[in-house]
C-alpha cells in the first residue's frame, strides 16, 4: 500500500512538472508525452526519481535551452545528483552557472568533463561534490572573467574548502572577493554575498598598496601597455611573500585587512 501511494504521489508530481514545462517551452503534446515516458528510464540509470530529472528539464528550459539541450543538461544534472549526492536544485544551478560563466554554449560534453574532473578531486581530498558545486556556482563567472580556467578555479576553491573546512559557499565568496581585488573590480557587499564591505576605489588602492609593500605588483607593462597581471601568478607570489614574513607581520595584517579579512587569503 505504501509503495502504491508513493507511486501515485510521484505520478502526480510528474504530471504537475510536465504541465509547467508546457508553459515554459514550445513542446508539442506528443513531445511532452514522450518526455514523460522516457523520464523513468533516464532517471533510473542513475538511481534517481523521474520527477527530479523532469525538474532539470524544466529549469533548463527556463534557462533558454532547446528541447534536445534541456534534456541533455537534465540528464547531466541527474548524474550529478547521483554522483555528488546533491539536491536537484543545486545540481541544476551548478550546471547553469558553470555553462554561463565559462561560455560552454550548452555543451553537455564540456560540462560532463568538468563534473568528472571535480568528482575525481573530491574523491581524493577532504571535501564533497556538493561543496565544490556550491563554490563553482558562486565563483565561476568572476573566475572566468579574470582569465582563470575551470581547472585552476577548481584547484583553488577545492584547496580552500579542504584546508579550512568552512564549506563551499564561504570559500567561494572569499575567493570571489580576492579576485575582484586582484583585478581591481569595484562591487558591493551584495555582489560578493559574504556580508562584508563594499569594494570601492579607495579599498582597491589600499589593497594594491598592501601587495606592493610585500613586493608583489598587480600590474605590469606588456608591449608598452600597463595592464593587470595573471591573478593566479599574483596569488602564488603573495603566498611566497607572506610565508617569508614573521608572525604578527604588519604587512600581512594590512593585506588581510585590505581584502576585508577574508580567511582564505593565504590558503
Amino acid at each position: 500500500t505504501r509503495s502504491i501511494r508513493q507511486a501515485l504521489t510521484e505520478l502526480k508530481e510528474i504530471d504537475t512538472i510536465l504541465t509547467e514545462i508546457s508553459k515554459t517551452s514550445d513542446r508539442t503534446e506528443a513531445s511532452l508525452r514522450k518526455l514523460g515516458e522516457t523520464s523513468f528510464a533516464t532517471a533510473s540509470k542513475y538511481g534517481q526519481k523521474a520527477s527530479d530529472y523532469l525538474l532539470g528539464v524544466q529549469e533548463m528550459s527556463r534557462a533558454g535551452f532547446d528541447e534536445n539541450s534541456s534534456e541533455q543538461m537534465a540528464e547531466l544534472s541527474t548524474l550529478a545528483q547521483s554522483a555528488g549526492d546533491m539536491t536537484a536544485e543545486l545540481a541544476n544551478e551548478y550546471l547553469i552557472a558553470t555553462n554561463a560563466g565559462y561560455k560552454f554554449g550548452g555543451s553537455a560534453e564540456k560540462l560532463n568533463a568538468v563534473l568528472n574532473s571535480q568528482n575525481y578531486i573530491t574523491n581524493r581530498n577532504a571535501l564533497n561534490m556538493s561543496e565544490l558545486a556550491e563554490a563553482t556556482k558562486i565563483v565561476a563567472s568572476q573566475a572566468s572573467q579574470s582569465g582563470i580556467g575551470i581547472d585552476k578555479m577548481t584547484a583553488a576553491v577545492g584547496t580552500m574548502i579542504a584546508t579550512t573546512q568552512q564549506g563551499g559557499e564561504v570559500a567561494a565568496r572569499a575567493f570571489k572577493g580576492i579576485l575582484m581585488n586582484l583585478q581591481q573590480v569595484k562591487g558591493t557587499a551584495e555582489d560578493i554575498g559574504d556580508g562584508g564591505e563594499d569594494i570601492t576605489t579607495e579599498s582597491l588602492t589600499k589593497y594594491e598598496k598592501a601587495c606592493v609593500d610585500l613586493g608583489v605588483s598587480l600590474k605590469e607593462v606588456k608591449d608598452g601597455v600597463l595592464q593587470l597581471r595573471d591573478p593566479m601568478v599574483i596569488l602564488e607570489e603573495l603566498a611566497n611573500a607572506v610565508s617569508k614574513e614573521s608572525e604578527g607581520s604588519i604587512k600581512v595584517a594590512n593585506l588581510i585587512n585590505a581584502v576585508g579579512g577574508k580567511f582564505c587569503l593565504v590558503t
